[in-house]
């Protein structure tokens, strides 16, 4: 009865099939790229890219279905060095920059998520218990909305409904409410629910300053080391055909100010740029991207990142980055 509940809920709220955040996901996608050309366009970064660039937009402009492995909180560094060993590879890397994440000390605790997928991917390729329990995932999440982990988490839900407010200061959980669901490609995008909720993005809030407190406790990474091993895996995958395109998506606000004050794009990203020589865009050098507006400051909404990508796209090939 209660599943059954839970199901009709589901519908009733016309709630999207949304698949889980574990490494399971990541890594069944990382795999997928052993059957793709060698040639694969890929996307890799952090949430910003997985909420602006769309995959199913780009391949409507493009022609070219690219490989989405970008992962809350990830450094794209450690996905681009595993890249850079995979001797097959020479296609395109579509490098989203978020500086808190992509400049942060490796010490920052959220890069551990990314570094968990890395290590189960080297040793999940034989296990029956991954393989089946993957494509149970993809048999039965389409079949019944209320297997939805998010939408339906009693502490989450309790979380967000306790009716006692924070103290000033306290150092919040990094547990965000149900507002977006991430689909077989592991795309992202918001509810409609969470995208005009004033109360949802208010919670959202309080917890991203409680992130930007952790990250000013760990401050940023040592540049030299982080730019030594950019360059050698940029010219790796330069050697064999290949091309690495730096993107810098938009974010606003209070966040915005954070990374302006705390990672300024002198130092971070535009050294980044000039250090590996890759074409690059920025959202503020272009005057069709520098004024979107983020959902909660980081992030944009559906509508939104589907313009981003077809603006991305039309620069790309105005520059002749590519074709």
């Amino acid at each position: 009865m209660l599943l059954a509940g839970m199901e009709i809920k589901a519908r009733q709220d016309n709630y999207p099939v949304s698949y889980p955040f574990t490494s399971d996901m990541w890594v069944g996608q990382w795999y997928r790229r052993d059957a793709l050309p060698a040639d694969q366009t890929v996307f890799i970064g952090a949430s910003r890219i997985q909420f602006g660039l769309i995959v199913n937009e780009w391949e409507r402009q493009t022609g070219d279905r690219p490989l989405l492995l970008a992962w809350p909180g990830s450094p794209p560094g450690l996905v681009l060095h595993e890249l850079a060993k995979r001797q097959a590879f020479k296609g395109t890397i579509i490098c989203g920059i978020a500086p808190p994440f992509s400049f942060v000390s490796p010490e920052f605790p959220v890069h551990d998520w990314t570094r968990r997928n890395l290590e189960a991917a080297a040793v999940l390729k034989t296990s029956l218990a991954f393989h089946l329990s993957y494509r149970a995932q993809y048999f039965l999440k389409p079949l019944f909305r209320c297997l939805n982990d998010a939408a339906f988490s009693p502490i989450a839900i309790a979380y967000e409904r306790f009716p006692i407010p924070n103290r000033a200061g306290l150092l919040t959980p990094i547990l965000f409410p149900f507002g977006a669901t991430r689909d077989a490609d592991m795309q992202m995008r918001f509810t409609d629910e969470m995208e005009v909720s004033k109360e949802k993005l208010e919670f959202i809030d309080r917890i991203q300053a409680g992130g930007q407190l952790r990250l000013a406790h760990y401050g940023p990474t040592k540049m030299d080391t982080l730019i030594r091993q950019y360059q050698e895996d940029v010219t790796t995958i330069r050697e064999r055909g290949g091309k690495v395109i730096f993107l810098r998506p938009p974010s606003d606000g209070r966040f915005r100010a954070f990374e302006n004050k705390h990672y300024p794009r002198a130092q971070y990203f535009d050294r980044l740029v000039t250090a590996t020589g890759c074409a690059s865009i920025h959202f503020e050098n272009y005057a069709e991207l520098r004024d979107f507006r983020c959902v909660e400051e980081s992030h944009l909404s559906k509508g939104d990142g589907i313009a981003f990508t077809k603006r991305v796209i039309e620069i790309l090939r105005r520059d002749q980055i590519i074709d």
